[in-house]
Order: structure tokens, then C-alpha cells, then sequence
């Protein structure tokens, strides 16, 4: 097997000092704004945490789910994201403990946890088995723990790659991400609905699983590309971030995009042609009293705008155009987040109407611009090209023309 002489490349780590020290300041400040609304405002403020909560660890899940992808398929798509991916699913660790909030808010968060709401409605009691404190909680610790595994063992052998050319090694991530994919839409399928969905446990989709994997990929993908563009400052990646391989993420964001909408649309379209009450009430709470005006900017800004940007050839391969779609499609991402969390009734009526309190920005302001600080830290530990990947020669020589 074929390695690239090392000496000739510099597969150095960038230094990316400033960035993490900017992005840990403002996660610093507006996390200091974000703990004064948990004693002022707690109803808002769990609300807000859960937003940025599941947005950041979309884009660390999503990053573990396309790392295993390209374990199994290779490609230099892959090849060129896969430190920002590594990086990115190692945050898992940290957000492991930074979920301990919203297991400490689940009575602000969630109906099903008070006893007063749940006797004599049906549907509650009928899913007390499943809907309880001490079950939802083990649950949550089956999930990190699985993702956590995961995040270790690629990472671990990863680390070991770079200083080894051993086919063993990548054969043995390929072993790693085969099952670990199906461990992943299987526990990310459980967690969106105990998450999200039992906000309102009287609604249900079959599809929900599913739109939160293509969400989290699609958060993924938006995210590589930008960091990839930053990274195109620094040795090697000035030299192998061609157009070519710019128009390749393009496409899969492009495909991500319509995927995400193809599920969006059949869940609305399956429950708005059952017309059953138990389902479509749901839908009734964000298309009404100024919900529907944030359903429109995600059609229009998650999907239409960024579908019709990125089927330009010349978009996709023009890095200062196809990084504000990237940034558009990450902040939205977030968008999406609150118009699933935040309409649900529970605890008061006020939430039947569009309501943005100052903490719906700052919690998840403060946990992106942490998160961000971990993942450059993450990113600055690793060279960001795998020395002895076996299709590292392809990438490098292929850049030069040979």
C-alpha cells in the first residue's frame, strides 16, 4: 500500500487559537445571560436550552453519522471532512454533561412528568410504561454511552492511523461504522421522540426519526463545509480544497436539503390527509396565531432558497457563495428547532402564539459559541489530512495535477 511522504506535506494542525478564544467569550456571556433567565424566566429558559441543545448536538451526531458513512464508502469528500467530523462527534463527551440541565428541567419541559395532567387522560396513562422520569433517564444514559463508544473507538484508531499504515487499522473502523449506522438511526429515532416528540405526547409520527437523521446530516454537511473553507487558509488543505471537490459537498448538501424536505413534507401531507384529531392537532398549533409565518421561513429558507442556490454548477463550486448557504442552512437549523419546541402548549397557553424570549437566543447562543470553542480545541489537537489514510495518495496527487 501506498502512503504520502509526510515530509513533503504539512499535515500540521492549524492554529485556530483566536477563533476558539472569540467563540468561548461569547459562549461565556451569553451563557452568564442565560443562567440570570433560568431563575427569572425557567418555563422560557428550558425551552431555549432544549433548542440549542438539540441544535448543537445535531451537528455532532450528524458529524458521527457521515464519519461512519465515509468509513464505509471512502470518497474524497470524506476524506477532506473527515478531522472536521472527528472533531465535531468529539464534543459528544462534553454535551453528554451539558444535557444534565434539561434532565433537570424535565418537569418545566415535559406534561407527562406530572401526575395531575396524566390521571384521567387516556392517552397519558396508556404510556406511563414508556413516558416516566426513571425510564426516560435511562434511557438518555443508554444513548450517550452507545454514542460515546462510538465517538471513542473511531477516534482512538484514527489517532492511531497517523502513525501507522497498517491496513488493520482502517479495517478496523470499517468493522466499527457498519453497525455502528444502524446503532445510530436506531437510538437517535428513540431519542428525537423522547426528546421532542413527548413534548407533546399525544402526537405521533412514524417519519420523526427519520427527519431528525436528515436534519442532523444536513447540519453536518453545512458545517464541513464552512469549517473546510476556514481551513483553506492553512497547508494542506490550500492545496487539495479544489472546485471540484467544493461541488462535491455542494451536491450531498443539495441532496441533504431535499431529503430533509421530502420527509417534511410526506410527515405533514400523511397526517394532514388522515384528518385524525389526535394527530393533526399538532400541525393546527404551528400553522396559526403567527406560527405559520415561522413555518414559511423554513420552506422558504431551509429549502426553497438553498435548492435553487446550490443547483447552480457554478455556486457549488464558488466557496463565497456556498458558504452563506451553508451558514443560512446551519441557522435555520436552529430556526426548525424552535418551531418544534417551542409551540407546545405545556405549561401555559402563551405558547399558542408566537413567543421569542430573550433566552430562546441566549441559551443556544451560549451553547453554540462553547461548542464551537470545544470543537476548534478538538480540531487543533489532529492534523487535519490522515497521513497513512490509503486514499490519501489519490487526494494529494490528484491536486497536483498528476
Amino acid at each position: 500500500m501506498s502512503t504520502v511522504n509526510t515530509r513533503n506535506i504539512n499535515l500540521a494542525p492549524p492554529s485556530l487559537a483566536g477563533f476558539q478564544r472569540k467563540s468561548l467569550v461569547v459562549g461565556v456571556v451569553a451563557a452568564i445571560i442565560a443562567i440570570i433567565g433560568a431563575f427569572t424566566s425557567p418555563d422560557h429558559f428550558f425551552r431555549g436550552y432544549l433548542m440549542g441543545y438539540m441544535w448543537t448536538v445535531g451537528i455532532a451526531l450528524g458529524s458521527l453519522a457521515l464519519l461512519m458513512v465515509g468509513h464505509l464508502s471512502g470518497g474524497n469528500w470524506w476524506m477532506l471532512s473527515r478531522r472536521v467530523w472527528e472533531a465535531a462527534a468529539g464534543t459528544l463527551p462534553a454535551w453528554t454533561v451539558m444535557f444534565i440541565p434539561i434532565a433537570l428541567g424535565i418537569h418545566k419541559l415535559y406534561i407527562w412528568t406530572h401526575a395531575e395532567h396524566v390521571q384521567g387522560d387516556h392517552v397519558l396513562e396508556g404510556k406511563t410504561g414508556y413516558l416516566n422520569v426513571t425510564f426516560w433517564l435511562v434511557r438518555a444514559l443508554i444513548y450517550f454511552v452507545i454514542w460515546n463508544l462510538l465517538v471513542w473507538m473511531l477516534r482512538t484508531w484514527s489517532a492511531r492511523q497517523d502513525n501507522d499504515a497498517s491496513p488493520a487499522i482502517w479495517q478496523r473502523m470499517k468493522s466499527i461504522a457498519a453497525p455502528g449506522i444502524l446503532v445510530y438511526g436506531l437510538t437517535i429515532t428513540f431519542a428525537s421522540v423522547d426528546w421532542i416528540m413527548s413534548l407533546d405526547p399525544h402526537w405521533f409520527s412514524t417519519i420523526f426519526g427519520m427527519l431528525f437523521m436528515a436534519g442532523q446530516g444536513l447540519s453536518a454537511l453545512a458545517f464541513a463545509i464552512a469549517v473546510l473553507v476556514l481551513l483553506a487558509r492553512f497547508a494542506p488543505m490550500s492545496d487539495v480544497l479544489r472546485e471540484d471537490r467544493l461541488h462535491d459537498l455542494g451536491k450531498l448538501m443539495l441532496a441533504f436539503t431535499m431529503v430533509w424536505a421530502y420527509f417534511s413534507f410526506s410527515q405533514w401531507l400523511i397526517i394532514w390527509m388522515g384528518n385524525l384529531p389526535e394527530e393533526i392537532a399538532w400541525y393546527l398549533h404551528r400553522i396559526k396565531n403567527g406560527w405559520q409565518w415561522v413555518a414559511l421561513a423554513l420552506i422558504l429558507f431551509q429549502f426553497v432558497l438553498p435548492f435553487v442556490l446550490l443547483l447552480s454548477r457554478d455556486v457549488k463550486r464558488d466557496a463565497k457563495r456556498l458558504v452563506p448557504i451553508a451558514l443560512l442552512v446551519i441557522v435555520m437549523r436552529l430556526v426548525d428547532m424552535f418551531w418544534l419546541v417551542a409551540p407546545n402548549p405545556f405549561p401555559g397557553p402563551e405558547y399558542h402564539h408566537v413567543t421569542l424570549h430573550w433566552t430562546h437566543i441566549a441559551a443556544p447562543t451560549a451553547l453554540m459559541g462553547l461548542w464551537l470553542a470545544l470543537f476548534a480545541w478538538n480540531l487543533s489537537k489532529r492534523p487535519i489530512l490522515v497521513a497513512n489514510d490509503p486514499q490519501l495518495p489519490r487526494l494529494w496527487e490528484r491536486s497536483h495535477g498528476h
